[in-house]
């Protein structure tokens, strides 16, 4: 439970009974005290009491039967509102990160029986009825404005921002930018100063990971806005044309920086099959994400895998605690994993 003191009576009754209901293994609905009884234990008045109780039934923590008392839902019981992921660009939902991020907030939410929804309007579009249906809503930054988090926060609704962005609010932190640093920076280390990106996999996606790359590359003095970056635009057809116009650069780059593994396999391909080139011997390639059904190609692509599943289960489980406690959430951080592969090697002639 958060350190948070609150300020006022009812605030801190709320507190109190919030963190017992939690704290409880009851499974089924279980009675709580009287009006009376908490009228004389916390020493308030009756009426901040049923204001406080009604704070807790509007979070789905108890409910009243008339005559009968006041009760608490179970863990078995307990009525948890819907995950809202707000995703502005439906066709990223194709992507396998978006997929992986929702299929882990599906797994929470189904296991307390309410549903994840995917939402492309913004949300100030939404209906009333929608706005209070979410328990919290998951933020996918591309083409989202401060306007949109401020529309949600006047809802009193909490939000997580996917990835690294400017954006304001609490953030999913997957280690994008960091690793992309740091692969850079090991490329730096065997000697590569002639540098290629290869993007266009998802706008989301690539930016945290371009800023990455920046960061290392001025970090050694070499002009980042210098370094020649190809996009391809998601047909396959279009990834092939991007990988040769990267193998006709000239001079042509030694390391090339693919944000994906999609994008790594197939310049990997084409350098080898269409070029005559050795990897890493002649080029060094490394990308992102670590796909399972990349892992069976030669050479091993050089990777990093991020945990987009377990980042859309910790997210959901920290927006329906939040929704329940009525506490802010807090950023979530979660530490990328490292392939070493096999498409990485010094500069050649060193």
């Amino acid at each position: 439970m958060s350190t948070h003191r609150p300020s006022t009576a009812r605030a801190q009754l709320v507190a109190a009974l919030t963190e017992e209901i939690l704290q409880s293994n009851e499974l089924t609905a279980f009675p709580i005290a009287s009006e009376h009884q908490l009228c004389r234990r916390f020493d308030i008045s009756r009426v901040t009491v049923r204001l406080a109780l009604s704070d807790l039934e509007n979070r789905g923590l108890i409910y009243r039967k008339h005559g009968k008392g006041t009760f608490a839902h179970g863990r078995a019981t307990r009525v948890h509102r819907n995950i809202g992921i707000l995703l502005r660009s439906p066709q990223s939902a194709e992507h396998r990160p978006f997929a992986e991020l929702v299929r882990g907030t599906q797994t929470v939410m189904s296991s307390v029986k309410a549903g994840t929804l995917l939402i492309s309007t913004p949300p100030e579009q939404w209906r009333p009825e929608k706005a209070s249906s979410l328990a919290g809503v998951i933020v996918v930054p591309q083409d989202v404005t401060e306007r949109d988090l401020q529309v949600l926060k006047d809802r009193n609704l909490n939000y997580l921002l996917f990835g690294e962005t400017d954006l304001t609010g609490p953030h999913l932190f997957m280690g994008q930018r960091s690793s992309a640093q740091r692969m850079t920076e090991h490329l730096l280390q065997l000697g590569h100063r002639r540098f290629a990106l290869l993007t266009g996999f998802d706008t989301c996606l690539d930016t945290p990971k371009r800023r990455g790359v920046y960061d290392a590359l001025q970090a050694a003095g070499i002009d980042p806005t210098q370094v020649p970056e190809v996009s391809a635009h998601g047909k396959e057809e279009d990834i092939f044309e991007a990988a040769q116009a990267v193998l006709r650069l000239q001079p042509r780059p030694t390391a090339v920086i693919a944000s994906d593994d999609s994008l790594g396999s197939i310049l990997s391909f084409q350098a080898r099959r269409q070029e005559n080139l050795s990897v890493p011997e002649d080029l060094s390639i490394v990308s992102f994400h670590d796909w399972p059904y990349l892992n069976y190609i030669e050479p091993s692509l050089t990777t990093v895998r991020y945990e987009f599943f377990k980042a859309g289960q910790q997210a959901a489980e920290a927006l329906n605690l939040a929704a329940l406690t009525g506490q802010p959430v807090q950023d979530l951080k979660f530490e990328p994993c490292y392939r070493p592969g096999q498409t990485v090697g010094p500069v050649p002639g060193m």
